[in-house]
């Protein structure tokens, strides 16, 4: 039997030090159809990354015997000596392809993710309120950079309702190669939508 969803597993590394604004890079390593499996990898994936728990000055892990302070669908938070944040989570999307996995709950990559990213601009010119999910999975490249020129799109949402819309085809985003979209919502409100694929 197919399962109705795909859980994917979210790392993201803030980092405030970096010049100019700060940088954040966000990953997304693995797929299961098993949400007890990616709950695994997810708290292993800073370890797999050559992190150890000692190298950061907070290091909680949503292992369900304590009270979790750290957001929805969050499994590992830690906070490292410069006030660097990592976040492990897992995004839940419909399994709209209807993929199967392996015996391990797994989903063999490569696979492409529409990945939309917040950016709270009109909250914090430092654009450090923004926050990410995952539009869909798809098994093609060429499928989810149209999936993803169309993200905000539709419904009766054109171009022009946005201050700013751009496209980008040819991996030349000023937001970094992955970036498909870029959008500035009228009070300041970016959005980016780029097309992630499982390494």
């Amino acid at each position: 039997m197919t399962a109705e969803n795909l859980y994917v597993v979210k790392r993201t590394i803030f980092n405030p030090n970096t010049p100019f604004e700060p940088s954040f890079d966000v990953a997304l390593p693995a797929t299961f159809t098993d949400l007890r499996a990616a709950k695994i990898e997810a708290e292993n994936t800073l370890v797999k990354e050559g992190y150890e728990a000692r190298f950061f000055s907070v290091y909680d892990v949503n292992d369900g015997s304590k009270e979790w302070k750290h957001g929805d669908g969050v499994i590992v938070y830690a906070k490292g000596p410069s006030q660097e944040l990592l976040k492990v989570e897992i995004d839940t999307v419909p399994n709209l392809l209807r993929l199967g996995s392996g015996a391990d709950g797994r989903i063999e990559p490569p696979l492409h993710h529409v990945l939309q990213t917040i950016i709270e601009y009109d909250n914090d010119r430092s654009g450090t309120q923004r926050y990410s999910i995952i539009e869909g999975t798809y098994t093609n490249p060429t499928v989810a950079r149209e999936q993803a020129l169309g993200a905000l799109l539709g419904n009766g949402t054109k171009k022009e309702d946005f201050v700013q819309y751009d496209e980008f085809t040819d991996g030349d985003a000023p937001f970094g190669s992955d970036v498909v979209v870029h959008a500035v919502k009228e009070g300041g409100q970016n959005v980016l939508v780029a097309v992630i694929s499982d390494r």
